[in-house]
């Protein structure tokens, strides 16, 4: 899938819509960083430059290329690497923390689920 074909723009914009955080990663052609030790947030990842080899907990590798976008969690994925001698440019965007988009705040008149 490509941010093109989902018309993912507006998520990918600078700054990002209210409730979600996003960050620019820039890697250095043939870096590999090992994310395990680094537990990445939830994300959708735009390659926006260069081509990245994602590499999941059980050894399974898959390559994405410019304009790929890639919904990735926390548990699954072990490593990433920049693949050839371009630099790599990353845009990740993700869930703010709750209390930057909770609109239901607690206090007088709320209440909890059981």
């Amino acid at each position: 899938m490509s941010a093109r074909d989902r018309g993912s723009d507006e998520l990918f914009r600078d700054p990002p819509p209210r409730g979600f955080a996003r960050r620019v990663v820039r890697i250095a052609g043939g870096t590999e960083l090992d994310l395990e030790a680094r537990t990445p947030p939830d994300a959708i990842l735009l390659v926006q430059q260069g081509e990245v080899e994602l590499e999941c907990r059980a050894g399974l590798r898959r390559r994405f290329g410019q304009g790929s976008l890639i919904p990735t969690t926390r548990p699954a994925l072990a490593r990433l690497r920049s693949v050839g001698a371009r630099p790599l440019v990353l845009v990740a965007v993700s869930r703010s923390s709750a209390l930057d988009i909770d609109e239901f705040l607690a206090g007088p008149g709320s209440h909890v689920d059981c």
